[in-house]
């Protein structure tokens, strides 16, 4: 049976539609599996992360092996959280004086409390216990 013209732009349009789908999943931070950063991990399961104090900004912060992301808004002040966006998964990368920016769709979080500042996320950041010694954070 010999296919028609409309068949093949049907069939075209179906999988640039599959195609669009797994290239935005990709680009949300899911894996070649569909699950997204942390899915499958329960909260707290994170392991310990040790970073220089001299590492993390006044007034910003960094991210730290892709777990975590440590701030400090005021010298001596270190905060941590997860770097996982609660809204889809993605790594949040940015981060300014006063929110921690995830750049998949925009959500804001406060680098001293991880709440929410501006969606579309409605779930704070997961916050971690840092302590300083000897010029050496350490996150758990």
């Amino acid at each position: 049976m010999e296919a028609n013209r409309r068949t093949i732009i049907r069939g075209a349009g179906a999988a640039g539609v599959i195609g669009g789908t797994a290239a935005f999943t990709s680009a949300c931070g899911a894996d070649d599996q569909g699950q997204e950063p942390g899915q499958g991990q329960e909260s707290g399961q994170a392991g310990a992360a040790s970073i220089p104090a001299g590492d993390v900004p006044v007034g910003s912060g960094t991210v730290v092996d892709e777990t975590y992301v440590v701030t400090q808004p005021k010298a001596g002040e270190f905060h941590a959280f997860t770097s996982v966006c609660t809204h889809q998964g993605c790594q949040v990368r940015t981060v300014t004086e006063e929110q921690i920016v995830c750049p998949c769709h925009g959500s804001q979080f406060s680098t001293t409390t991880g709440e929410v500042i501006e969606g579309p996320a409605t779930k704070p950041l997961q916050a971690f216990t840092v302590e300083e010694s000897d010029g050496t954070l350490t996150i758990s």
